[in-house]
């Protein structure tokens, strides 16, 4: 029977709605509901919505004494089972794809309990860590033994609630490999507002993160010593994995100081510029000079001088010195609530974890220290990371050999010193080429969507595509989305890859990913498969010409769809979609001195530009802001702290054919330091998203269209 028209008109508005913004994900979700492009499907997301709720926020764990994670206790024939819950469909994917855990039975049960790291992320399902514990368990103990996996992704401090539920499954050995999302809250709770505003008065950014650090490490102790006294007094071993993170490879996104007294601000940015020079110029020691000096002025809270200072050890040949220095710049951003930051194993959590479970007499697996005796002394890099903490199928095994052999230890009464780690690794525990393929492509997107350099992201493409020709069409059609303006679920290349990539892909690609002009990226994937004999040049330049030339229409430089194409993350923050944006702006602030917007062009074909920006509030006096196209200086344009709109006519001689960048060369403002933070702290509702960085630039609009 049809329903009613006036039954249907709020999903109509809701439809309506949808096809004015930009969410194409929501446009065709809905669509699919009101039958207009196939039989629905329903998702997790709208089975949650259909019984009138919402996914929850924090993961599941447990829930009085009948839970464990998304599995429910099940009293069946006298035996107690443990069942996914229906009403947690929505969390399944976070979790292993297991539909329920049989009641221990003979064998020896291992629980390992973890976060994304542990549920072997862009390799789940087909390959994760609990697989190749369970592998090297059984071939040094026989069928006699069990891995429960009960890894979750996006698991914080929550694992200490699952640890304590894990006892419901009667594991004879537990182990818990977690850390990298533990994190210090941003907003802060109310009863910290006070305290934060005045260690921000008193000491400024260095005492932000001084007490983030105080703060995670207590947080920590708390976590591991109840967890760890808990399973003390039942006499059940466990055994703690101490997580490492991609030191040789892992760039965070380099950023101007944030607000600093006094001169510090520009002192800073003149030792940076005086520190690049250098650096190209090949003369190390005045680098690394001026580097240190950066250190010095901005105390450790901003990663660029540390990283000028390990390239400069390294090339130096001194390793450990630029281990000291990646260290120190994967710590530098915990105070930061700006920006989106990755995952990672704080030096503060790390040294907590230690120092408990010594305390407490818990086992430790120092993975910071395997990793370094497995290379030879060498900086972790992409060799057992995919990004910044995911491992590889080396760094699974390797990790995995670590954890099996104080668990053999204790299963089987042997002497921890009699069972080596490096006996029990086995290269033959490693994933057949497809799922190699897919994992390592996944690594290209996920590192380029985390704004990582060109050589990282082409040599996951060039891996990726000699590992598996199937891996061919994928990459292809993967070019299709990106580069079409068609929402990504509503276009033929997205249904492809539906019917033929496996979940491992399909998660990713169709769930997570974002459209974007990612122009690094697909250049990143076409030499890829340049290399292999496909040529997707020609069709990748009539896509962007069809797509996205000035021609067909005038384009939006500040959207995120170009915007983002200008690999300047914190300037794009605030118009990334809703579901990873940390705050809200009403328009763009440039936190450097160039902002870079890229426009698809015709050769010959003249450009107009049409921008609405201003020199950041309270500028003293008119400034000069330079525009290029290409890196070629085009010109100046006179600018004050009002806004004002100004065209501007490019030649067509200067416009190239496709991709074309724009660089505004902002003046050095007059940058406030101290007051800065002072205006801060004068209204507690900014901590929750606080302004710490100095602004060289705003712009309220900035249009690019032929011109006729």
């Amino acid at each position: 029977m049809k329903a009613p028209p006036e039954m249907l008109k709020p999903l109509c508005d809701r439809i309506a709605a949808a096809s004015a913004s930009t969410d194409g994900t929501e446009l065709a979700r809905l669509l699919r509901m009101a039958g207009l492009l196939g039989e629905p499907v329903p998702t997790a997301g709208d089975l949650a919505e259909a019984r009138g709720r919402t996914a929850p926020r924090k993961p599941a764990a447990a829930s009085g004494g009948d839970r464990v994670g998304i599995w429910e206790r099940e009293n069946r024939d006298g035996a107690t089972r443990f069942v996914r819950r229906m009403d947690l469909a929505q969390e399944w994917n976070f979790w292993a794809n297991v539909g329920r855990i049989e009641p221990k039975g003979e064998k020896r049960r291992v629980v390992l309990i973890g976060e994304s790291v542990a549920r072997g992320y862009l390799y789940d399902p087909h390959l994760t860590p609990a697989m190749v514990l369970q592998a090297i368990l059984e071939r040094q103990m026989g069928a006699t033994v069990e891995v429960i996996d009960l890894a979750r992704t996006d698991l914080g401090f929550e694992v200490g609630e699952l640890a304590r539920s894990a006892l419901l499954l009667e594991p004879d050995a537990v182990v818990i490999f977690s850390g990298n999302n533990w994190n210090v809250s941003f907003p802060p709770p109310a009863s910290e507002v006070a305290r934060i505003n005045s260690v921000l008065r008193a000491e400024g950014i260095a005492g932000l993160k001084r007490s983030a650090e105080e703060q995670l490490a207590a947080q920590v102790r708390r976590l591991v010593g109840e967890v760890s006294s808990l399973y003390h007094a039942r006499e059940i071993p466990l055994v703690w994995l101490v997580p490492e993170f991609n030191l040789g490879d892992w760039r965070d996104p380099v950023t101007n100081a944030p607000h600093l007294p006094g001169t510090g601000n520009r002192d800073w940015l003149a030792c940076r510029q005086a520190a690049d020079r250098a650096f190209a110029a090949g003369d190390l020691a005045q680098a690394a000079e001026q580097a240190r000096r950066m250190v010095e002025i901005d105390q450790g809270v901003a990663v660029a001088g540390l990283y000028l200072l390990a390239a400069c050890s390294r090339l130096s040949g001194d390793l450990e010195a630029a281990r000291r220095s990646l260290e120190l710049a994967r710590d530098a951003v915990i105070w930061d609530p700006s920006r989106n930051i990755t995952p990672r194993a704080y030096g503060a959590a790390q040294e907590a974890l230690r120092g408990e479970a010594a305390r407490q007499g818990s086992i430790l697996v120092d993975l910071p220290l395997v990793f370094r005796e497995h290379l030879g002394g060498a900086i972790p890099d992409r060799r057992l990371f995919l990004d910044y903490c995911h491992l590889t199928a080396e760094g699974m095994r390797v990790a995995m050999a670590a954890a099996a052999a104080p668990v053999l230890s204790a299963l089987t009464g042997a002497t921890a010193a009699g069972i080596s780690w490096r006996d029990l690794q086995d290269e033959r525990l490693a994933p057949s080429p497809e799922v190699e393929a897919n994992a390592e492509f996944l690594a290209a997107i996920h590192n380029a969507h985390w704004s990582q350099g060109g050589d990282l992201v082409r040599h996951y493409c060039s891996v990726s595509a000699q590992a598996s020709p199937a891996i061919v069409k994928v990459m292809t059609r993967f070019i299709e989305i990106q580069t079409r303006r068609t929402p990504m679920l509503m276009g033929r290349a997205a249904e492809e890859i539906a019917a033929l990539a496996s979940r491992q892909l399909q998660n990713y690609l169709l769930r997570y990913n974002y459209q974007q002009m990612d122009q690094l990226l697909i250049d990143a994937i076409a030499d890829a498969l340049e290399e292999i004999g496909v040529e997707p040049r020609d069709r990748l330049e009539q896509l962007r010409r069809e797509e996205h030339s000035l021609a067909r229409s005038e384009v939006d430089l500040l959207d995120y769809y170009y915007g983002s194409a200008g690999l300047q993350p914190q300037e794009t923050m605030w118009v990334m979609p809703l579901r990873d944006r940390p705050k809200e702006s009403d328009f763009y602030r440039a936190y450097w001195i160039e902002s870079r917007f890229v426009f698809v062009g015709e050769a010959g074909s003249p450009v107009r530009l049409r921008c609405t920006c201003r020199l950041p509030g309270g500028a003293t006096g008119p400034g000069e802001v330079l525009l290029a196209l290409n890196r070629r200086p085009l010109v100046k344009v006179g600018l004050g702290g009002a806004w004002e709109t100004w065209d501007l006519l490019i030649p067509g001689d200067h416009v190239q054919e496709g991709p074309n960048e724009i660089t505004l060369h902002w003046p050095t403002p007059d940058f406030p330091g101290h007051r800065a933070l002072e205006s801060v702290c004068a209204d507690p509702v900014d901590l929750s998203s606080p302004e710490l960085y100095p602004c060289f630039g705003e712009i309220h609009t900035f249009t690019a269209a032929a011109a006729s």
